[in-house]
């Protein structure tokens, strides 16, 4: 018997007190039966969404088309959908027909792949129609029915095999793999936020190489990554997103900017990636400090280190004696302002070029950065 969260326990119970069935369903599953915690919980139920809403005080109708309702236990969202049916995928992607349905098993079949269709009920136990399990002890990715079928229907489950591949190094089963790169230009019909969420969790799976298969298919070709190379460092950098995602582009070869903009990355990921690429362009770690962060820098070493297999502990110990020194190495670190320059008569753009001129004197002989010596210099 599974122990749930006392907020899903109330759920099930409140499904089940009013007469229906009530089953916790797909990942949350999944991940329990490998003795890992759920992040969240999909409850699946023979209720219809307006008696779903009647059962619980506080309620958002969140997909209530596709028969999804959100509870709300204390604050918490917990998605309860009825089991259905769908057909008719004219956008591989979304279905034109949704048909609520009685059965936990037509509902079960409708879904991905094997190891996401097990069910489980404290009444019930464990509902494995399809034979899930057994493929989670075996680690293999397995449609559920008919591959083709499946990725036909939605073109997004074709990048879900390679992302559940990555991250619980697991391997798709033969068919379904080769039904995934027959089918891998599907997913072009696919909205980009969607494939750069997939992207991003398998990128900090345990085998970020998983993707080499699609990308070789031409699965992510609307992005602009059409080739890749030796993936599999990837999996030894930290395990951060923006790191990871950085390392991604440039072993695929392929424009960052451009494919960033593709894939509509919000700002901050644009700012830390086209960062981490200019630290290349830079003559030294203080230059580097001064364009970025010290986050960058030391992203920066960890990159050259993993995939340019170059020696950085000069430059790490560089890094650490600027950091714990204070050496100065911005134009705000100096000890000068343009105002100052201006009242020494400097103006229009020789005020920029001339703090930078004393930015770089500074970097190379910090005992300069004291308001006599810069005037000195200014002055010469």
């Amino acid at each position: 018997m599974f122990i749930l969260p006392q907020k899903i326990e109330y759920v099930l119970d409140t499904l089940h007190r009013s007469g229906f069935e009530g089953y916790i369903v797909g990942g949350c599953v999944r991940d329990m039966l490998l003795d890992k915690i759920p992040h969240d919980f999909d409850i699946t139920t023979n209720a219809a969404p307006q008696q779903i809403i009647g059962m619980f005080q506080k309620t958002i109708p969140t997909g209530i088309s596709h028969g999804t309702v959100t509870v709300i236990c204390e604050e918490t969202p917990i998605e309860v959908t009825t089991y259905r049916t769908e057909s008719g995928y004219s956008d591989c992607r979304h279905p034109d027909k949704v048909e609520f349905v009685s059965s936990l098993e037509a509902d079960l079949a409708r879904r991905d792949f094997t190891v996401n269709a097990i069910a489980y009920s404290h009444e019930t136990g464990i509902v494995d129609l399809f034979g899930g399990q057994k493929d989670l002890e075996n680690r293999v990715l397995r449609a559920v029915g008919d591959p083709e079928t499946r990725f036909t229907e939605d073109a997004l489950r074709i990048l879900r095999l390679f992302r559940f591949a990555g991250v619980l190094g697991f391997n798709p089963e033969d068919e379904t793999f080769k039904a995934a790169l027959k089918k891998a230009k599907l997913l072009e019909n696919v909205s980009r936020e969607r494939i750069f969420t997939e992207l991003k969790k398998c990128l900090c799976g345990k085998a970020p190489s998983a993707l080499e298969p699609l990308i070789k298919a031409g699965g992510l070709k609307s992005i602009g990554i059409e080739k890749c190379n030796k993936l599999e460092v990837i999996a030894k950098l930290e395990n951060k997103e923006k790191l990871r995602l950085f390392a991604f582009l440039s072993l695929c070869g392929c424009d960052i900017k451009n494919t960033l903009t593709a894939l509509k990355a919000s700002n901050d990921e644009k700012k830390y990636c086209l960062g981490l690429q200019s630290a290349f362009s830079q003559n030294s770690i203080k230059d580097i400090l001064n364009i970025s962060s010290e986050e960058i820098c030391r992203d920066y070493l960890s990159v050259k280190q993993e995939l340019f297999k170059t020696d950085i502990n000069a430059e790490l110990k560089e890094l650490e004696r600027i950091i714990n020194s204070g050496e100065p190495y911005k134009i705000s670190h100096l000890k000068i302002s343009g105002d100052e320059l201006i009242r020494m008569g400097i103006t229009g753009k020789a005020v920029g070029e001339t703090l930078e001129k004393l930015r770089k004197a500074v970097c190379k002989t910090p005992e300069l950065n004291t308001p006599e010596k810069l005037k000195s210099l200014v002055t010469k």
